[in-house]
């Protein structure tokens, strides 16, 4: 028996060295498709390369490089992060964290999944080149990305991340909608994306935020992240 035992355990050890070092993390699924939210049909198209509204908007990434202090360039530098604790913890405090929100995590997973379905065939068809990709003169405050500029993913998670809190929140709309723009302007600022993709962005948040409140699977799990959101921060 001591011999088997120790047969066992062996084997079971050499079964354990065996797995991957970590599971794989896969990633939530999408509330929303692009077939449900086209966003192709409802945003217009970007400015010509070539066009005056390309220049214009070059002139304000060269202009916002040049006047940038090294605090705001720092705050563009963190707005690269993409959480919604990220995006709002300044706003609604301490409490907000994902080991107290395991509810309105999920749901913002879900959310930020959504966000990439529907703006990702945008920027694949448009393939719009960065500021940088142009202007070979700037220095990003941000670190560089591969996907099209049109329309800015951040602005677009950031407008609907915006909404949705604010339908829980509404005592901190304001606060809310005025940080979604500031974290948005970021990447201006940094010089990664130009003005209209900005514009766009915020378009296709608030698209897709309409279609999603109609949504009977996120409409139920915007009840328990609310409720549990509301309870965290102390309000009724």
């Amino acid at each position: 028996m001591g011999a088997q035992r120790c047969f066992l355990k062996t084997l079971g050890l050499l079964i354990v060295l065996a797995l991957p070092l970590s599971a794989p993390v896969w990633a939530a699924e999408p509330y929303l498709t692009a077939a449900q939210v086209d966003l192709m049909q409802l945003l217009p198209s970007p400015p010509a390369a070539d066009s005056a509204q390309t220049a214009a908007e070059m002139a304000e990434v060269v202009a916002f490089e040049a006047t940038r202090t090294a605090a705001r360039a720092a705050q563009a530098r963190a707005d690269v992060a993409e959480s919604v604790y990220d995006m709002f913890g300044a706003v609604l405090g301490p409490a907000f964290t994902p080991g107290r929100l395991p509810l309105l995590t999920a749901l913002f997973d879900r959310i930020a999944e959504t966000e990439d379905a529907t703006t990702r065939p945008v920027k694949l068809a448009y393939a719009r080149p960065r500021p940088y990709q142009v202007n070979a003169a700037l220095h990003p405050a941000a670190p560089p990305s591969r996907s099209g500029s049109f329309p800015s993913g951040h602005a677009t998670l950031s407008r609907l991340a915006a909404i949705v809190l604010a339908s829980m929140l509404p005592e901190q709309r304001g606060a809310l909608f005025a940080r979604a723009a500031d974290y948005a302007e970021s990447r201006v600022i940094a010089g990664v994306h130009f003005r209209s993709d900005i514009l766009a962005g915020m378009n296709a948040g608030t698209a897709v935020a309409a279609v999603l409140f109609n949504d009977s699977v996120f409409i139920a799990d915007h009840a328990v992240a609310r409720r549990e959101l509301r309870d965290a921060l102390g309000v009724p």
